[in-house]
C-alpha cells in the first residue's frame, strides 16, 4: 500500500482516467465476488506454485513446488522418473542424466505420456519454450550440479549473526529497500539521485539512512514499524516517525517471518547482542528536570528548533523526529553516543558535534551553562538522555513555550550556536 490520502488517490485516479482508450466497454463480472471461485483459485495457485515467481497477498510463506536441483547431477539414475519411456531411452541411448534433462526441458510433460492420471496428479512444470542452445546450456549446468568432494568446513554456512545478515539481504533486495534508503557506507539510494533531491531545499526530504539502524532503535519498536509504518490505526497515510517528509514508506505487508528476519538483520549488521535487554534508567529528580529544562531551552542548545513537537505551526519547518517517541523507539546507549558526536555516526547531519566536552570521568556541556547547572556533579549527557526518555507531552509543551520566550528575548542579530544550512538533516 502506498498509503495515499483520499485526495492523492483522487488525483492519481483522475490522471489515469485521462489515459483510458475511448469506445471500450467491459462486461459485468459478478464472479469476482464468488467465495467458492476464490477458494478454487487459491487452490490452483498453491498447486501450480504461482507464488514461486509472483508476489501474491496471503501466499508470502508458500513453499516452492519444484524439485531441489542443487545436486541434480549426483542423483542416482534410478531416481530419475523416465515414466513409460525408460525402455525406449535405453534402446535409443539416452537413458542418462543428459537425456533425461534435455527431454524434460524440451517437453516438460513428456514423462506423463501414456499414463492415466487425474488432472491434479499430472506434472506441473510449464513449457518455457527454450531454444536448443538454451536447453544445452541448462543441461550442462544441471549435470555439473553435483555433490562436492570438499569438506563441509570449506562452505560458507554461518550459524551466528552472519547468517542473520545473509538471510536479511534477500528481503532487502526483494523489496528494493536501497531504492530509498542508504544501508551500507558508500551506497547511494536511487531516490537521492533524482533531480528533485539535488535541490538544497529538498535534501532534508530524503528518507533516513539505515546505517547503524540496529544500534539505534529497539527491536520491538522496529518490528511494529515494519508492520505499520504509519504507527497509527486511523491516520494511515502519515509518516510514523518523520511526519515532515513528503515521501512515505509503503506498507509492504511483510509476513511475520520477514519482519523477524529484517529485525535480526539490522541488529546483526550493527553487531548488537541478542536478545536486546533494556537498560534501567535512574528516575530523574525534580532538580535534574529543572536543570535539563534550562539546557533544552537555552540559546546554546535549542533542541526544539529542529525537532517536531506536535504543534502544526512549529512542525512545518521541523527536520527531526519528535522527542516523545524516543523512549519507545531509541536505545539509550546509542542516544548518548549520538549526542556526544553525531557527525561520527551520520556525517553531514545538521545535529552539531562538539556540544559536550570530556571533564574527568564525565561529559559536560561545552556551551554557556545556566548558573544552576554549574554545581551539578553528574554527567550532562546521561542527564539529558534520562530527561528525554522520561519526557511527557505536558513537559514538552512547557519546553516549547520556554523556547519561544527565549527566542523573543534574544537580540535580532544573534545567531544560534548550532545553526546549520537548512539542507542538512538532523535529529535522532
Amino acid at each position: 500500500s502506498l498509503r495515499l490520502s483520499w485526495q492523492e488517490a483522487r488525483d492519481i485516479a483522475s490522471f489515469l482516467m485521462t489515459q483510458r482508450r475511448s469506445g471500450v466497454s467491459y462486461p459485468p463480472a459478478p464472479f469476482m465476488d464468488d467465495p467458492k471461485l476464490r477458494a478454487r483459485g487459491a487452490q490452483l495457485i498453491r498447486r501450480y506454485g504461482c507464488a514461486g515467481c509472483h508476489e501474491i497477498s496471503g501466499f508470502e510463506e508458500e513453499p516452492k513446488i519444484g524439485t531441489e536441483l542443487t545436486r541434480e547431477g549426483s542423483k542416482p539414475i534410478e531416481q530419475l522418473d523416465f515414466g513409460l519411456l525408460a525402455r525406449e531411452a535405453k534402446r535409443q541411448g539416452w537413458y542418462n542424466h543428459k537425456g533425461f534433462i534435455e527431454n524434460k526441458l524440451r517437453s516438460p510433460d513428456i514423462y506423463d505420456r501414456g499414463k492415466l492420471k487425474a488432472p491434479e496428479d499430472r506434472l506441473r512444470m510449464p513449457n518455457p519454450n527454450l531454444t536448443e542452445e538454451e536447453i544445452r546450456a541448462l543441461t550442462t549446468f544441471l549435470i555439473g550440479s553435483v555433490n562436492a568432494t570438499l569438506p563441509p568446513s570449506y562452505y560458507y554456512t554461518p550459524d551466528d549473526q552472519r547468517k542473520d545478515i545473509q538471510e536479511g539481504w534477500w528481503i532487502i533486495k526483494k523489496y528494493n529497500c536501497m531504492g530509498c534508503h542508504t544501508i551500507m557506507p558508500g551506497q547511494r539510494s536511487v531516490l537521492s539521485t533524482l533531480p528533485r533531491y539535488q535541490d538544497p531545499d529538498w535534501k532534508d526530504q530524503l528518507p533516513p539512512s539505515l546505517i547503524g539502524e540496529g544500534a539505534r532503535v529497539r527491536p520491538d519498536w522496529l518490528a511494529r514499524f515494519l508492520e505499520n509504518p504509519a504507527l497509527s490505526e486511523t491516520n494511515l497515510e502519515r509518516n510514523g516517525v518523520r511526519e515532515y517528509l513528503k515521501a512515505r514508506m509503503p506498507t509492504f505487508y511483510f509476513s511475520p517471518n520477514e519482519i523477524r528476519i529484517l529485525v535480526r538483520f539490522f541488529e546483526a549488521l550493527s553487531a548488537q547482542a541478542q536478545p536486546y535487554i533494556e537498560p534501567k534508567l535512574e528516575p530523574i529528580t525534580e532538580m535534574e528536570r529543572a536543570l535539563a529544562r534550562q539546557l533544552f531551552t537555552s540559546p546554546a542548545a535549542p533542541c526544539l528548533r529542529c525537532h517536531m513537537t506536535g504543534d502544526p505551526a512549529h512542525d512545518q519547518k521541523a527536520t527531526a523526529p519528535n522527542f516523545l517517541i524516543a523512549r519507545e523507539r531509541l536505545k539509550p546507549g546509542w542516544t548518548a553516543r549520538w549526542m556526544i558526536d553525531p557527525q561520527a555516526i551520520s556525517p553531514g547531519t545538521a545535529m552539531p558535534s562538539g556540544l559536550f566536552r570530556r571533564e574527568g570521568d564525565r561529559w559536560v556541556f561545552a556551551g554557556p551553562l545556566p548558573e544552576a547547572f554549574k554545581a551539578y556533579p553528574g554527567d550532562h549527557v546521561d542527564l539529558l538522555v534520562r530527561y528525554m526518555f522520561q519526557l511527557t507531552a505536558e513537559e514538552q509543551r512547557r519546553l516549547l513555550a520556554g523556547t519561544r520566550t527565549a527566542s523573543r528575548a534574544r537580540p535580532s542579530g544573534m545567531r544560534l550556536a548550532v545553526e546549520r544550512p537548512p539542507s542538512r538533516r538532523g535529529g535522532t
